[in-house]
């Protein structure tokens, strides 16, 4: 891996195609908190850096792969923390992975499909969330899993009945035992078929506070896939636009 400097000591920041935000669960609070971004650029490569502040949070420390926050670090090629989170293309059930997560083998990039997967591993608390930032027109377009599937009484018989493009609506679950704060994804008539990844609740609620339109449609549905991969939900926002 080759290693930039800091961004104040280079001429100009390098141009940036994409963007995904890590963010880390603290092991007591369990709030998450933004560490980092990953970066897709134009020619591309790779960056990785810290977000500001990130030595004065508690209980974390930097990543191996990453060990000084104030460098901003380049690679040619998709660093190990990241390229460890998604599935190997070699594996028999990949195709059927792909049609879960409603991409086909021509657009199944490392970026698109940590940002739709949030990229989880059972041995850490990282998950990784696409940068909710509007386009030159002010859309916002995103994608994620519906969590918790297998927990919600009747998920199933209802994502039988969605087919791609049925509008989905959000409520609050204040009375939720893990997280106060939760959203449930819901169908039309109100019914719950899963979550909103907490992870993405944050981002989420920044988004909705400023859009002038916005709405959550079912982008893929696939009932008889693995829980964590029945429903794929899409977001769909537009903010106004500054001058």
């Amino acid at each position: 891996m080759s290693v930039l400097s800091s961004l104040t000591s280079i001429d100009s920041a390098p141009d940036v195609a994409r963007r995904l935000i890590l963010v880390w669960q603290e092991p007591e609070s369990r709030r998450f908190v933004r560490i980092g971004s990953l970066d897709e650029l134009v020619d591309g490569r790779y960056a990785f850096r810290y977000c500001e502040g990130v030595t004065s949070v508690d209980g974390f420390h930097p990543l191996a792969q990453f060990p000084d926050p104030a460098v901003l670090y380049v690679s040619e090629s998709l660093p190990a923390f990241f390229g460890n989170r998604l599935m190997s293309r070699q594996r028999s059930t990949y195709r059927g992975y792909l049609d879960a997560i409603g991409l086909d083998s021509s657009f199944d990039t490392p970026m698109e499909v940590l940002a739709r997967t949030g990229g989880p591993r059972a041995t850490d608390t990282f998950h990784i969330v696409d940068d909710l930032q509007e386009s030159a027109d002010g859309r916002v377009v995103s994608r994620f899993l519906a969590s918790g599937v297998r927990h919600v009484a009747n998920s199933g018989d209802l994502m039988r009945r969605l087919i791609p493009g049925s509008r989905l609506m959000l409520a609050a679950d204040p009375k939720n035992p893990k997280n106060p704060r939760a959203q449930l994804v819901c169908v039309e008539e109100g019914s719950p078929v899963g979550y909103v990844p907490d992870w993405l609740l944050e981002d989420l609620e920044a988004l909705r506070s400023r859009a002038v339109h916005f709405e959550v449609v079912a982008d893929t549905v696939s009932p008889d896939a693995q829980p964590h991969l029945r429903l794929l939900c899409r977001i769909e926002a537009t903010v106004p636009i500054h001058s």
